[in-house]
């Protein structure tokens, strides 16, 4: 009888319920990690994976729209930090983890290192640019340090080859990846510094994952880099990887093969071409040396020349005739000056005549009695202008004016008025037309 009492549940409302309590606790996105142990992809993108510890598995999706917005792929065996929404599929009655970010457990541990030691490498100066060695022009032997099978090798001596088919190339294997990976670079370098035959040194290696480059980062083999007396070319993984050895290096690649152009700055149809403007270069030198001996012969022949007693003799004879044209032309202006002088005073004398001054002064006078009359004329002409113009203007404002255009004006208590508040019945007014004035009286006010 108990039992018949107590409430029923559907299979539907049990997983509901249990949905909204697991997607309750875990509201937002959650950090699970593990190891991805099963993997399938479906014929529409979605990515179903299995993650599993020690203990337990749980089952993932990362649904086709955020696969390229990963940072990693995944694929089995790898241990992985999962960003996810957990979610319950109340139909099935299961719970399944949807995949938001993924990212390698064992990357974050090596970041971390990583970036610790790059700030101690940085901070004791190991980076700097000022520290960084020059590659010479013409190297005439390079030493490279990678693994002695694969193409990173083959690609690095194809291009070596085909720029530089004289130079010599010393080939120092060691291993690319693994333990024993900084420890043989670095017993390469050592073997190579001592043996200082080497103008350049080529470290590289192919493309992996970040666990394949971890020789790369240590600490021992970034401090041999800087040590070593031969300028170092690091080209390690690909492109967008970064290594320790990769800053502390004198020049980074991008790829072995890059490493290999670097090395050869200057290649065989570089140096033909240098050969070619060289002799162009010789050429005008040439050019120059010549035309400076020609400068230097035409010098010496007017130094010759002018030194030539039949020269000098006619050098002499136009500086006689010279000095006679100037001689001769200071007395002919002399003789003009002393000339225009007693004219200047034959016509000073004339114009102090008395009867000169007195013309010229009777003339001046009449001028002046001239200038003057007219200058009265324009005076009163003005003045009489002025006046008119006041007259007509007092005209124009005079209050009577208003009389002539047929207008007149009323005076209450002797006082101009023009509002019906001013007058009163019965009471005497004034009324001023142009010709008199007229007196009345009130006898009726309208106002409008």
């Amino acid at each position: 009888m108990a039992i018949t009492e107590r409430k029923i549940f559907s299979v539907t409302d049990i997983n509901k319920h249990v949905k909204e309590i697991i997607e309750y606790s875990f509201d937002g996105y959650t950090m699970v990690q593990g190891e991805i142990s099963q993997l399938q992809k479906s014929q529409l993108g979605h990515i179903y994976i299995t993650l599993k510890d020690e203990k337990s598995s749980v089952r993932c999706t990362l649904w086709s729209s955020r696969v390229e917005k990963m940072e990693i792929t995944p694929k089995i065996g790898l241990k992985a930090i999962i960003k996810c929404k957990v979610s319950f599929y109340d139909k099935t009655g299961s719970y399944q983890l949807d995949i938001l970010g993924i990212t390698s457990s064992s990357i974050g541990k090596f970041h971390a290192l990583f970036e610790k030691l790059k700030l101690k490498l940085k901070d004791e100066g190991l980076f700097d640019v000022k520290f960084k060695k020059l590659l010479p022009e013409y190297p005439k032997t390079i030493s490279v340090i990678t693994s002695l099978t694969g193409s990173v090798l083959q690609d690095i001596l194809k291009i070596l080859e085909r720029r530089a088919p004289g130079i010599n190339i010393e080939v120092y294997g060691c291993n690319v990846q693994g333990d024993n990976c900084s420890k043989s670079i670095i017993n390469q370098l050592i073997s190579i510094n001592k043996k200082n035959t080497s103008d350049i040194v080529i470290i590289a290696r192919g493309g992996g994952s970040l666990e394949d480059l971890i020789g790369y980062n240590d600490e021992f083999l970034a401090r041999q880099i800087y040590n070593s007396k031969i300028p170092v070319i690091t080209a390690i993984g690909h492109e967008t990887d970064t290594t320790i050895s990769d800053l502390v290096s004198d020049i980074r690649a991008a790829t072995p093969s890059e490493a290999a152009e670097i090395a050869t700055k200057k290649s065989v149809d570089d140096l033909l071409n240098n050969i070619d403007e060289y002799k162009k270069a010789l050429s005008n030198s040439i050019c120059r040396i010549i035309d400076n001996f020609k400068n230097a012969l035409r010098e010496l022949k007017n130094i010759i020349d002018k030194n030539n007693p039949s020269t000098k003799i006619y050098n002499y004879y136009q500086t006689i005739d010279i000095f006679h044209e100037t001689l001769k032309t200071k007395l002919l202006s002399n003789l003009i000056s002393k000339r225009n002088k007693i004219n200047s005073l034959k016509i000073k004398l004339k114009g102090s005549n008395p009867v000169n001054k007195v013309d010229k002064l009777e003339s001046i006078l009449i001028s002046k009695k001239e200038h003057l009359k007219s200058l009265i004329t324009n005076i009163l002409n003005q003045k009489r202008n002025i006046l008119k113009l006041r007259e007509n203007t007092i005209k124009d404002i005079s209050p009577l004016n208003i009389l002539e255009k047929g207008y007149s004006l009323v005076y209450s208590n002797n006082k101009l008025s023009n509002k019906t508040s001013s007058f009163k019945i019965d009471e005497e007014i004034k009324i001023r037309v142009i010709d008199g004035e007229i007196l009345s009286k009130v006898n009726k006010i309208k106002r409008n």
